[in-house]
């Protein structure tokens, strides 16, 4: 898998394309690319960091060592967002107000976004690379507008009771469990 991944990044096409071309040689210079991408892979550098991208909610998100690979099981706090946001347990998607703490590459909030196009979300992250990725990743969904972000520690200028949810990720002990935390109850 991270062989063919790494491949795809070579080539810069889908695995689609990789699969109707099976002759597809490669050039010299696509060679020496691939064998730096394999020798990068096999001194343990994650494939996400080698080609830049990682996916996360169906949106392609820029990562660097800068930031933490999203992970398929946080989708799930987006799932337990939508569903509490949609039961009533939280006031109308409109008038909702959502932070994402340590928002790294911004996945989490961009998704959020992409989903509750009327809500207000808050980004925050004490690292500015961090921002920088997570401030690029919104510019490529078009979601810029859709989301403040804050370059501070935590909730450090911000009023926690003033979000209907608070999704940390400070304890990173389960993903549902610990990350999403309703403010007011």
């Amino acid at each position: 898998m991270n062989a063919e991944l790494l491949l795809m990044f070579t080539l810069g096409c889908d695995r689609a394309y990789l699969h109707a071309h099976p002759e597809r040689e490669l050039s010299a210079s696509e060679q020496a690319r691939y064998d730096d991408a394999l020798a990068e892979r096999a001194r343990g550098v994650p494939a996400q960091y080698i080609t830049g991208h990682q996916e996360f909610w169906a949106m392609d998100f820029i990562v660097t060592p800068a930031v933490l690979i999203p992970r398929p099981e946080t989708e799930h706090v987006i799932e337990t967002v939508l569903r509490l946001a949609c039961v009533g347990r939280a006031p109308s998607p409109a008038a909702l107000r959502l932070v994402d703490v340590g928002t790294g590459s911004g996945c989490i909030a961009l998704a959020l976004a992409n989903e509750l196009p009327q809500a207000e979300i808050h980004a925050t992250d004490i690292s500015p690379a961090a921002l920088e990725i997570a401030r690029a990743n919104a510019a490529r969904h078009q979601l810029g507008s859709r989301v403040q972000f804050h370059e501070t520690d935590l909730l450090q200028g911000l009023e926690p009771k003033a979000f209907d949810f608070n999704l940390n990720r400070a304890r990173r002990f389960s993903p549902v469990l610990q990350a999403l935390k309703l403010s007011h109850g």
